[in-house]
């Protein structure tokens, strides 16, 4: 029975996992106060420029266009920094959990290769008992072997992802 939660806990966990690490990196990478102020002051140096002819205050209008396109790039290079780091590590933590969890399912594949998850009762299984007991050399019908439970455990995830995603 621990196998069996184990195993099913693990399939699920490879599409739950993923979302939370992207919400948590989303979280950890919120905008600054600094950001808050040069989005303000970009506001209103767009506000002023409105206000300004650029015929009759030709010199004014470009100081405040320079200063506009200088804190615009600073901006937009804080946002690239921070996207890309967020990614990185959204990459490295995703990545890193399934290499983990692939690394648990073949030890536990390893270990219990031979072992059956669910035994059912007699006739239960009728017409794929063999196909569904397959590595398992037990000589029990009506018995899912660890492969295939884990087969149908991601079958299941990646219908449930299909599904949440449309």
């Amino acid at each position: 029975m621990n196998l069996l939660v184990i195993s099913t806990i693990s399939c699920a966990l490879e599409y739950i996992v993923p979302i939370f690490i992207k919400y948590a990196a989303t979280r950890f990478y919120t905008v600054t106060k600094h950001d808050l102020e040069l989005r303000k002051d970009l506001i209103n140096l767009k506000q002023e420029m409105t206000g300004i002819n650029i015929v009759d205050e030709f010199s004014k209008y470009a100081k405040l266009q320079r200063k506009y396109n200088k804190i615009d790039g600073i901006l937009k290079e804080k946002a690239n920094q921070c996207l890309s780091s967020r990614m990185k590590i959204q990459l490295f933590a995703s990545y890193g959990f399934r290499l983990l969890n692939g690394f648990l399912m073949l030890v536990l594949s390893y270990f219990y290769k031979n072992t059956p998850v669910i035994v059912f009762p007699k006739g239960m299984l009728w017409p794929i008992q063999n196909l569904l007991s397959w590595p398992c050399y037990v000589a029990q019908e009506d018995s899912i072997s660890f492969l295939m439970w884990i087969i149908i455990a991601r079958l299941v995830v990646s219908t449930c992802k299909k599904v949440d995603v449309t």
